[in-house]
């Protein structure tokens, strides 16, 4: 049986207007801007075998960020993120099945910046079916608690160069867009391949329904051991599982935008099943700005 899964990876890239990713670039000096705040909560786990298990205790994630896409020229755009994460595990056990977990770790909470990311998107072909090129760095900045092991974000640097193409038919009515790249990550975290693929449809061009399927994939296998010890062979920084090293997944989601003259009002929810990722789903809201 497929059971949900928490995309928390997927918000930062995926979680925003028709339009503001893909291969569309933003005309010059126009652009794009984005609040938006994404709650998880859960207590089980898609292991490393893809198995789901149950955690010790509840953990708590909530992200909110601020998302910027702005036209530098007509085919370059400039792309940024911003996130701050809060996150928690519960006080109390939540589950005494110590089958896959013989132990567990201190609860706590921990509020920072996820890795924060900037990037250059540049537009080669701007026709019916348009192709675009970017690159993506994003800094290690996040934080980390090795006694509750509750990460804000993954403890490396990450160089993703990647492709993307789309195109509307139907009149305008249906767009739909493919991304796929590849994610260099140092420190000893293992290199991934990731694709995004989008299908959407607005009758009115104010009101969009779109769906989402994404996923990411673990190239080789990084030596980072996730803090493997004799009481936690499976790895201490399961028992949150918040970016641990190998973890991949494919997910799914419907994404809502409606418009209202310049102001976008985003809402969206993402499943799916993978390898160390949490068993529940995703819900974002936002708020855009466009200009």
């Amino acid at each position: 049986m497929i059971r949900s899964l928490t995309l928390v990876l997927l918000f930062t890239s995926l979680f925003q207007s028709a339009f503001a990713g893909g291969p569309w670039p933003r005309k010059k000096n126009s652009g794009y801007a984005q609040l938006g705040f994404t709650y998880v909560g859960y207590n089980k786990l898609f292991n490393h075998e893809g198995k789901v298990v149950d955690l010790r205790r509840n953990v708590t994630d909530f992200t909110s960020q601020l998302y910027i896409d702005f036209g530098l020229t007509d085919r370059l755009t400039m792309t940024a993120n911003l996130p701050f994460k809060y996150v928690s595990t519960s006080s109390a056990i939540a589950s005494a099945d110590t089958s896959y977990f013989t132990d567990t770790v201190p609860s706590g909470s921990l509020f920072g910046l996820n890795n924060v990311m900037l990037g250059f998107k540049y537009n080669i072909i701007n026709k019916r079916v348009l192709f675009s090129a970017g690159l993506n760095a994003e800094a290690n900045v996040a934080k980390f608690d090795s006694l509750t092991t509750l990460r804000t974000g993954p403890s490396t640097f990450v160089i993703h160069p990647y492709l993307s193409t789309g195109t509307t038919f139907y009149q305008g009515k249906f767009y739909t867009l493919l991304d796929a790249g590849y994610r260099v990550r140092l420190k000893d975290y293992s290199d991934e391949i990731d694709f995004n693929f989008e299908l959407g449809f607005s009758w009115n061009q104010k009101t969009y329904f779109i769906a989402n399927v994404a996923g990411r994939f673990t190239v080789g296998e990084g030596s980072l051991d996730n803090n493997v010890t004799p009481f936690h062979p499976n790895g201490r920084d399961l028992h949150t599982s918040l970016y641990p090293n190998n973890q991949q997944y494919v997910g799914y989601g419907l994404k809502f935008i409606q418009k209202i003259k310049k102001v976008h009002l985003n809402a969206a929810v993402y499943f799916g099943m993978g390898r160390m990722v949490a068993a529940t789903p995703s819900y974002n809201l936002g708020v855009a700005y466009e200009w």
